[in-house]
């Protein structure tokens, strides 16, 4: 369907207006507190209110027409009341047609201003499709059936600062009457053929026009072209409009399965109203830094758009599945991951819903000076669960705010977000409470909220050369520096050879902590020693249960078990009971320096000449990808392919009985790889080394080799098509 919006006053400009097709978007949903006092909300007005799947009429009649029901008459509890609010122009706009279906009147835009600075709409004014008073000239073949008639009725909605739109004026009365064919009219607009209606815009179409996915399609295949395993998707709706995209890089479908623990599906960029309605999707690495593993552009937030993102991106990236699944707490992400990550743990991002505190309980904030002291206790005092829960009821019943719908709902989910019992689980780091440390902090240099799609694309390219040389410089950190040892533990000393550099000094402040901290036994149950273990900096008293028999031990801190390394209070009590070295289930593989390092996969499936021509091409694209970054690095890459290659033609013609059938299949790693670095270094003797104070090409080679066979396992999987079938109405490639 499309509905003119065209202004009476000039030909120049239109105002794009969304229509849900139900297609999982919950119509009724509440956008409640923060509001005016009394103003109600689009839910209280549509209380009752069913909106069924949309219809569509024949081929032949060329024209959508929605047929909304209604289940309860619409009364005057219906209507637009001043200081009614709405999330979007789009959502004002879908309330008052349907106001107007209902009553049985056509709508037009009357008028519209935008802001002078961002560029964007800030005041619209929606009118009876009868106001004014053009004459119907007198040699008019076909008579409009609706005549002007100067009506006043009317809507006018404004923008807020923070982004939502409110009812600034309504008129009700009409100087007319309801005409049956107002309605239809108004959707078929000024089109001098009736019967043909453009399709209206809709998802991804408000936000991108033509230019801006011809240069998305352009960006992606010309990616494609610079490495065949990119990964891009586009899912279209009922009507084959554009409805999101996602794509993914061969590097992140690679370093997924090293790092899959932990997925953040951030939708900060949309629910802030930013002009690109980007989702990343970001795990952590093991030198502590955020990557992403996947990037999108939502045009809706249904259910339906995020099954369909969360399915697509599991098959780009190869499985598993993430353990744990991060996201903000809105009940369209409930169901998604749910319904694709089953068997994961769900839990909310912290700062994001501290962001909505103001919004939500700005009354009572400022009616009670000392309700966020005890609001920051409740969350951040506690460590056990009981004592959460204890001062949460206190909380309420001291601030009377049992009846508060927000902070209801927000207990009920208490156990997906608060430290107390996030704890419990492995996070790698991502959820704080501050926003310098948020993944949306990850981003604040590359993107804003005014930000077009061209710019959009320029610095995510930007953003991710960035990060292969964050990456890259961490990797020489490690490999290259010996990191300072601060004490005369062996826990230090034992773990600086192997946690990367950023980890070991996040390892070592705790191994120094245990300087501040002071333990007593406490009982002995068994082959179980309980130590009370007195935080002085952090004036606590935690309980450490320590198995020497099967080397177990636990913390009430949770600092293993949420960052995944050993806190001060465990090392203090592994040392006075005579433990020379950390017992290596508690040192997890994903923060050392061999995090990256797999072992060989099944021989047979390197056979065929096919999967190592595959499998070589894509070597070759990421030693590109870390040897453009620099000149040194360049000129070591190209001299070790140019000795490769001699090599391979040596060989190559000194045995001409490699036919496929004839070959033995054998393990790469354990024949091919040893044989090729057995031979790159009799033909590196022969060479001479680079000046001092540089690594040479052969000390580079083995520095690497362990991670080149890594990728060599990971790689191997991609001979057939690499990318798998997308859910229907999707196109992926890759």
């Amino acid at each position: 369907m499309d509905i003119d919006l065209e202004l009476p006053s000039s030909d120049q400009e239109r105002l794009g207006i969304i229509e849900s097709k139900n297609d999982g978007m919950d119509l009724d949903q509440t956008h409640g507190e923060g509001r005016a006092a009394n103003s109600p909300t689009r839910a209280e007005l549509s209380q009752g209110m069913s909106i069924p799947n949309t219809e569509t009429s024949s081929v032949r009649d060329q024209m959508v027409i929605v047929n909304v029901g209604i289940n309860h008459i619409m009364g005057p509890a219906f209507e637009p009341k001043i200081g009614l609010e709405f999330e979007s122009k789009e959502e004002a706009y879908s309330f008052y047609r349907e106001y107007a279906r209902f009553v049985g009147f056509g709508i037009t835009i009357k008028a519209s201003r935008r802001s002078k600075r961002s560029g964007k709409f800030i005041d619209i004014k929606i009118a009876c499709s009868r106001f004014g008073s053009k004459r119907e000239s007198t040699t008019t073949v076909k008579p409009r059936p609706c005549m002007k008639t100067g009506c006043d009725a009317s809507i006018h909605i404004k923008k807020r600062e923070d982004g939502k739109w409110f009812v600034h004026g309504f008129i009700r009365e009409h100087n007319h009457e309801i005409c049956p064919d107002d309605f239809h009219y108004a959707l078929k607009g000024k089109n001098k053929n009736p019967d043909i209606v453009a399709s209206e815009k809709n998802g991804l179409q408000l936000a991108l026009d033509e230019g801006d996915v011809h240069l998305m399609l352009e960006h992606f295949m010309h990616m494609q072209e610079m490495n065949p395993n990119f990964f891009y998707a586009v899912d279209f709706n009922q009507e084959k409009q554009l409805r999101s995209v996602l794509w993914v890089d061969a590097k992140a479908r690679h370093d997924y399965k090293d790092f899959s623990d932990v997925i953040f599906f951030d939708t900060h960029y949309i629910s802030s109203g930013y002009q690109i309605p980007f989702v990343p999707i970001v795990g952590v690495n093991h030198h502590f830094q955020y990557v992403l593993f996947g990037g999108a552009l939502i045009g809706d937030m249904a259910t339906s758009s995020f099954i369909w993102l969360m399915k697509t991106w599991l098959k780009a990236v190869g499985g598993p599945a993430p353990s744990v699944v991060l996201t903000d707490r809105e009940p369209f992400l409930k169901e998604a991951v749910a319904d694709v990550f089953p068997k994961a743990i769900h839990l909310f991002s912290l700062w994001q819903i501290l962001t909505r505190v103001r919004e939500k309980l700005g009354k009572i904030i400022d009616q009670n000076r000392n309700f966020m002291e005890s609001f920051d206790k409740c969350i951040y005092g506690s460590w056990r669960d009981e004592e959460f829960e204890k001062k949460w009821w206190e909380m309420v019943e001291k601030f009377e705010v049992k009846e508060n719908e927000w902070l209801q709902l927000l207990f009920d989910d208490h156990k997906k977000w608060v430290p107390a019992y996030v704890k419990n689980y492995f996070l790698a780091g991502m959820c704080t409470s501050d926003r310098s440390g948020s993944v949306a902090s990850f981003f604040d240099n590359y993107i804003s909220k005014e930000t077009m799609f061209k710019e959009f694309v320029e610095r995510s390219e930007i953003f991710s050369k960035d990060m292969l040389e964050l990456e890259a410089d961490a990797d020489v950190e490690t490999r290259h520096q010996e990191p300072a040892l601060k004490s005369l533990s062996p826990f230090e000393q034992q773990m600086a050879t192997i946690y990367v550099t950023t980890i070991f000094k996040k390892f070592q402040l705790e191994v120094v902590g245990a300087a501040s901290c002071r333990v007593h036994e406490q009982t002995e149950d068994g082959a179980i020693v309980t130590y009370q273990v007195d935080d002085l900096e952090e004036q606590q008293k935690f309980l450490v249960a320590w198995n020497k028999a099967e080397l177990d031990i636990h913390c009430r801190c949770r600092s293993f078990e949420h960052r995944g390394i050993l806190c001060r209070h465990a090392i203090l009590v592994l040392q006075v009971s005579g433990v020379t070295s950390i017992p290596q289930k508690y040192i997890l593989k994903r923060w050392t320096r061999s995090a990256k390092v797999r072992l060989s996969e099944s021989p047979n499936r390197l056979h065929y000449r096919v999967v190592r021509f595959n499998h070589l091409c894509k070597q070759a694209i990421r030693l590109s990808e870390v040897g453009s970054l620099s000149q040194e690095t360049y000129d070591i890459a190209f001299d070790a392919l140019e000795d490769v290659l001699k090599q391979c033609v040596f060989v190559n013609n000194s045995n001409k009985s490699f036919a496929e059938t004839s070959m033995v299949s054998v393990g790469f790693v354990d024949v091919e790889e040893d044989d090729r670095g057995e031979d790159m270094a009799k033909s590196s003797r022969k060479k001479k080394t680079i000046k001092k104070g540089k690594i040479t090409k052969q000390a580079r080679y083995k520095s690497s080799e362990a991670e080149v066979d890594s990728r060599a396992a990971a790689l191997d999987g991609c001979t057939n098509s690499p990318f798998c079938d997308g859910p229907e109405g999707s196109i992926s490639s890759g």
